[in-house]
């Protein structure tokens, strides 16, 4: 029955490996389910202890109904999901090793122990997940090493350094399949429903919303350039247009997806309304996990050779999938930085971008009348309001009081203190309140640059809005009312903007953001924000275009057919370096003391003219020499004895005194 039983040594390495694959998922698992987790561990050490014995029928039942009742409670009743999923694995993965006291059951729970392992990338596919990814798998390895070594093998050390070694020498042979074989969208790319909440911009905009979302570090998108960069006041990064307002909030228009244009379909009428005047950009942007569908770029974008994007018809940008972008997402863009668009308005367009609630914000359509009385015409009202915002005392803050039901009317004249939608939302309210069309862009400006990678990195609290007023004979044009309040933000960032009230990333004191004004520790960040760059482009964002783009620098053509050669052949290469290497050290053996020792007896044997033949064992040498050499009968017995009790019964690498003493004698004796 030994031979059924599962080794101290690997059941060892197996309840290190569950602590390491459940641990990063303790943030995400309900309180309930990550204290059965607890709950199976300790029970399962007092059993390895001697102390308990294995749950009985019920005790198992109760375990699995307080799983079920767990994850259902902890997600509120919600049992399909990408969270829920994983739980549900997360406990059977326990609940196994919780009842495992055979080997067969001991390899269903290494087989799960992977599949939990690999999970984490659901997630998360950074460099510091990926390693700590690779150390569980090391500890799932050594289990499974132990599970199959014998009780000559019982160091825990030398069984993690076996499965080391094992996953380094697999790496060449992983290299060569994660580059040549063809790719196929990894685990984590599956667009499973997730209640994971993403920051990010939304399809809405109420006062204070920006504001609230600047407060957030978190990475927002990495753009990459192939020529010069823009400067700070080009980097208007347009999401999402705004053009229905109740009074109170901002909101896309509800059949904005009627009309769309994606790859290979002819050109739409209003596709064409786009006039592109030169200064063309070419870049690439890795996008975040937004769970949204719109996609960011620079004003105007040409439509994307890929076939997951389209254009809306308010020009912005759209990934076609229904569950949005679930993983980060890496396309290349077009941009004209010098355009025209839409230099012919319908009157749909001009109503939707004209109109307001009725007699709402008194106050502000008076200011309106007033200022429209000055105005020779509409570019010369907008310049006139825009100073107007200029002139009066208006604040930039992170900290804006709330307001009431007329927000841009106690905006304007009583505090004067927002964010940019405040001054975004109060300038469109002034354009279409005297008759010009005009609307609403979410977005992100500015960014940070890494010299070392040559990106920028656009963050959350980047995020802003701005406006786009309507001009006969030249289209939509840009219009950022919050550079009149405070051009600091837009030329240098948020941080500076609101320098003097200290409440950059004040609910994330241990932001490396927040310190960018230690030289080494923003030299360390971008040193670290370069190699994750670097990651996200040729590991996270290798995908089957990438992969083409990247063969077809080397070779002639790209088809299934030579990529399975060109594997084939580097295969069998490095089959025939290994075979050639084992070949070499096949005769090669690590000797143990015990081994060295036999090995100088048998030494000592053969000058007296007694050589152990080749292939000959132990026990057939001692009977062979006994017969011929009767005087020496019971030395040799005794030092064969110890051996084999030594290297076969014990499995003691180590040297006995009965060993040493019998082999000494026998070398004086002779």
């Amino acid at each position: 029955m030994t031979g059924f039983q599962i080794p101290r040594n690997s059941l060892v390495w197996l309840l290190a490996a569950q602590i390491a694959v459940i641990a990063p998922h303790a943030q995400r698992l309900p309180i309930w389910v990550t204290l059965i987790c607890v709950g199976c561990c300790l029970w399962r050490v007092m059993v390895y202890q001697g102390r308990w014995s294995y749950p009985g029928r019920w005790t198992k039942v109760v375990f699995v109904v307080a799983g079920l009742i767990g994850i259902g409670v902890g997600y509120k009743g919600r049992v399909y999901g990408l969270e829920p999923a994983v739980a549900l694995l997360v406990v059977a993965f326990v609940l196994k090793l919780l009842e495992m006291q055979h080997k067969r059951d001991a390899y269903i729970v290494i087989l799960l122990g992977y599949f939990v392992a690999i999970t984490e990338f659901l997630f998360f596919q950074s460099i510091p997940y990926a390693l700590y990814t690779l150390f569980a798998v090391v500890l799932i390895t050594a289990a499974l090493i132990g599970l199959n070594q014998t009780q000559s093998h019982r160091r825990p050390l030398k069984t993690f350094k076996l499965a080391t070694t094992l996953l380094v020498q697999s790496i060449p042979m992983m290299l060569v399949l994660f580059v040549l074989f063809p790719r196929i969208s990894p685990l984590w790319t599956v667009p499973l429903e997730s209640q994971a909440a993403k920051s990010g911009v939304t399809d809405r905009m109420s006062p204070g919303d920006i504001a609230s979302l600047s407060l957030s570090p978190e990475l927002a998108f990495k753009a990459s350039f192939s020529g010069a960069i823009p400067g700070p006041g080009q980097l208007y990064w347009r999401g999402l247009v705004l053009e229905n307002y109740d009074g109170k909030t901002w909101t896309r228009r509800a059949n904005l997806t009627d009309s769309i244009w994606r790859n290979k379909q002819s050109k739409p009428v209003w596709a064409k309304d786009i006039e592109r005047l030169g200064s063309t950009q070419s870049y690439s942007i890795i996008l975040e996990p937004t769970r949204q569908n719109w996609l960011f770029s620079l004003a105007t974008a040409d439509l994307p050779a890929n076939a997951d994007i389209a254009m809306l018809d308010d020009y912005t940008l759209a990934y076609v999938h229904r569950r949005g972008v679930t993983a980060k997402f890496k396309y290349a863009v077009t941009s004209d930085l010098e355009y025209r668009l839409e230099t012919e308005l319908n009157d749909e367009v001009r109503r939707r971008n004209t109109s307001l609630p009725r007699d709402s914000n008194p106050r502000t359509r008076a200011l309106v009348n007033a200022i429209w009385a000055l105005a020779s015409n509409d570019a010369d009202y907008v310049n006139r309001v825009l100073i107007y915002f200029a002139d009066e005392k208006f604040a930039y803050t992170l900290q804006p009081p709330k307001l009431g039901d007329d927000d841009i009317d106690e905006f304007l004249f009583d505090s004067q203190r927002g964010f940019c939608e405040h001054y975004a939302g109060s300038f469109v309210f002034m354009m279409r309140a005297a008759g010009i069309p005009a609307r609403i862009v979410l977005g992100y400006q500015g960014g940070e640059y890494n010299a070392l990678a040559n990106y920028i990195a656009v963050h959350q609290f980047d995020a802003h809005s701005w406006a786009e007023v309507w001009y006969e004979g030249r289209g939509w044009v840009r219009v950022d009312p919050t550079q009149m309040v405070s051009p600091e933000r837009i030329q240098r960032g948020l941080e500076s903007a609101v320098a003097d009230e200290d409440t950059f990333l004040a609910n994330s004191p241990l932001s490396w953001l927040k310190y960018r004004q230690l030289l080494w520790l923003q030299e360390l960040r971008q040193q670290l924000g370069a190699i994750g760059h670097y990651w996200d482009n040729w590991v996270v964002g290798y995908n089957a275009r990438s992969q083409l783009v990247f063969l077809s620098k080397y070779l002639e053509k790209v088809d299934a057919s030579r990529l399975g050669m060109l594997m084939l052949t580097v295969f069998f290469g490095l089959l025939g370096i290994v075979a050639l290497f084992v070949l070499r050290t096949r005769n090669k053996r690590v000797l143990t003391g015990v081994d060295q020792q036999y090995l100088r007896f048998c030494q000592l044997l053969s000058k007296q003219g007694l050589v152990r033949y080749h292939g000959e064992g132990p026990r057939d040498y001692s009977r062979r020499i006994s017969r011929e050499r009767p005087d020496l009968a019971l030395v040799i017995q005794r030092v064969t004895q110890e051996f084999i009790r030594l290297n076969y019964e014990v499995g003691s690498p180590n040297v006995s005194p009965a060993l040493k003493n019998s082999i000494n004698a026998f070398r004086f004796s002779v």
